[in-house]
């Protein structure tokens, strides 16, 4: 005759063993958590900061483990329980200062999870990378001679390294100028004398990072040429304003006044173009597009010229203080405008202050812009010809009258055009140098 008692308890038992593999199959799932580590380099120094990331849908992150090995030296970098629940993991490090050598080490990172599986080891995600330990700066010869730069205008510096570069260029000021390998060890870097920068105040520097994070920074042989900026004063009539402000209306609602809204146009939206234009600077190619010099406006007088300072009467009244970039050049109405020389359109639109605008990039950070068109006859990511027509001049934007507004940039910021259609400067200044 059967125990009921033992019964029983076989039954509870079973009942409680299938209950905890009913649990372990939802507890123990077997998907690790994904991990990545960047930058995915394999160079590294003490300034190299990576950045862990890791999650998990299925289950908790539990811990992180950061351990460099080398030789039989192992050093903990990282090694913490993470906070109960937590899904998404970014940590960012640096390898220490004490403790590891100029020599190659195994990087290894282990994230673990809180599921059961494993027997409650919980799944792991690893990455383990062998790296060399470079903590030594490269070495900039800076390999052009003079530097003599107008104030507003463009300056270039050619240099080599002892080693590959990540990033290189000359910082002047908030201002960085990015160089571009230009020969087998040699890069080149465009870079501008602003006109609104003090040149008695400031002093460009050569910047040169490695692969490994390890920076250097080098003078070079500048000398600033000081130039002296006109002052204009411009008559805002109430029928420029009705005839200019309906087309940023929209931009500004709140504007009560077309005064209100012309100030708010030549303020707020005008900064908001020149930002951009910072922006578009990036998208140039790291090599030369041009060749010569740049061409002009055929028959055309010039109307207004680079860093002309503009003060806004309305009503006998001083209402604004802007400059303006760029030289503006006036023709026949609807007189064909040329490319200044071959390059690529980067932007080919509608664009605020300047109305219809062409931009074309001409390589190395180097780009021309053509505004104020009536028409625009090419398309962004075509590649002109130098003289080849690109559009009309107009009046489209904040114009007064049918003209071409001409500007030149270097990374974005504005520069003195007239440079560019000068033979001797382009030879003294920039082909010398490339040659």
């Amino acid at each position: 005759m059967k125990n009921p008692i033992s019964s029983a308890f076989f039954l509870v038992m079973l009942l409680l063993l299938g209950a905890l593999g009913a649990m372990y199959y939802v507890k123990a799932e077997w998907t690790p958590p994904t991990l990545a580590l960047t930058p995915e380099q394999s160079t590294a120094s003490t300034r190299t900061v990576f950045t862990i990331t890791a999650a998990d849908k299925d289950s908790a992150l539990h811990s992180l483990h950061v351990v460099a090995v080398q030789g039989g030296n192992t050093v903990d970098i990282i090694n913490k329980t993470l906070p109960p629940g937590t899904r998404e993991l970014r940590e960012e490090f640096s390898l220490p200062k004490a403790g590891l050598k100029n020599e190659p080490l195994t990087l290894t990172i282990t994230v673990k999870d809180t599921s059961w599986h494993r027997l409650g080891r919980g799944n792991r995600a690893q990455i383990v990378r062998q790296m060399d330990i470079d903590s030594k700066p490269p070495v900039i010869s800076v390999l052009s001679g003079q530097h003599n730069v107008n104030h507003g205008g463009t300056g270039l510096v050619v240099y080599s390294t002892n080693e590959e570069l990540a990033v290189s260029g000359v910082r002047l000021g908030d201002h960085f100028f990015p160089g571009y390998p230009y020969q087998p060890g040699k890069y080149l870097s465009f870079f501008a004398l602003p006109y609104n920068i003090d040149p008695k105040a400031v002093t460009p520097v050569l910047v040169a990072t490695d692969l490994a994070g390890n920076e250097s920074t080098v003078g070079f042989n500048f000398r600033p040429l000081m130039k002296k900026f006109k002052h204009d004063s411009i008559n805002i009539s109430d029928n420029f304003l009705q005839s200019k402000m309906g087309q940023f209306a929209d931009l500004y609602p709140d504007a009560t006044t077309p005064i209100d809204l012309f100030l708010k146009v030549n303020s707020e939206l005008r900064a908001k173009n020149v930002n951009f234009l910072v922006e578009l600077g990036k998208d140039t190619v790291p090599q030369k597009l041009w060749d010569g010099t740049f061409v002009r406006l055929p028959n055309s007088a010039p109307m207004a010229a680079f860093a002309d300072n503009r003060t806004y009467l309305y009503q006998s009244n001083a209402v604004d203080n802007q400059t303006h970039l760029g030289v503006d050049l006036a023709s026949l109405a609807a007189s064909p405008v040329p490319a200044g020389n071959t390059g690529r359109i980067v932007l080919a639109e509608f664009m605020g202050i300047y109305g219809n605008v062409v931009v074309i990039d001409h390589g190395f950070g180097l780009q021309s812009l053509y505004s104020h068109l009536s028409e625009i006859h090419v398309q962004t990511g075509e590649t002109v010809q130098r003289s080849q027509i690109i559009g009309k001049t107009g009046a489209t934007g904040m114009a007064g009258g049918d003209h071409l507004h001409f500007g030149v940039l270097v990374s974005g910021i504005e520069v003195q055009p007239i440079e560019w259609w000068d033979p001797q400067w382009i030879d003294h200044n920039i082909t010398s140098k490339l040659n």
